[in-house]
């Protein structure tokens, strides 16, 4: 069955692929197949219906390509370990997961913002963002977190290329004060 699928995918292929020859040799000057297409048109007025039908299949393959290009998304959802023969498929959420512990120690997860890529087959982006109050003060816990999330990665996925970034932001205190905060009127 398989085999059978092959063939006439070929076939169509085939198809398309003289089909196209024959419109490009119709709008631009090719000496020897321009002639050819010629004379078949002269002897076989039916041509111009499959020349129709090749416009109207590859503006059809040709949508369909950009709809599929814009709809899927760019990132992988797994990451593929192969060792020799054997693949192992490991979950972005897994590797998301084993970040995060690496982490959560030094500091608490709701104050980052984290973000994994996987780029190819063998290959880890990590970003991890973190609000903190003044960047100078907290550039040495920066530098402590991207190093235990790489050794943690290196540890867990020992074949794998990793990358890890972490961004510190400066965000404004919220605490509250006395004019910025409404206060009970009551008595």
């Amino acid at each position: 069955m398989k085999r059978l699928l092959k063939i006439v995918f070929a076939l169509i292929i085939l198809l398309l692929f003289f089909g196209t020859l024959g419109l490009l040799s119709q709008l631009i000057d090719i000496p020897w197949l321009s002639y050819q297409v010629d004379w078949l048109l002269y002897i076989y007025p039916g041509l111009f219906i499959f020349f129709e039908w090749m416009l109207l299949i590859l503006g059809g393959l040709m949508l369909l390509t950009l709809i599929v290009v814009l709809l899927v998304s760019g990132g992988r959802k797994r990451l593929i370990v192969k060792e020799g023969k054997n693949q192992i498929e490991i979950p972005k959420s897994t590797v998301e997961q084993l970040v995060k512990e690496a982490y959560s120690t030094i500091i608490h997860p709701d104050k980052t913002k984290l973000t994994v890529k996987i780029k190819g087959k063998e290959k880890v982006a990590v970003k991890l963002k973190v609000d903190v109050r003044s960047k100078e003060r907290f550039q040495a816990l920066g530098e402590e977190i991207k190093e235990t999330i790489q050794s943690t990665l290196n540890s867990a996925l020992e074949s794998i290329d990793s990358h890890v970034t972490v961004q510190l932001r400066e965000k404004e205190s919220t605490e509250p004060t006395a004019f910025g905060k409404k206060q009970s009127r009551v008595v």
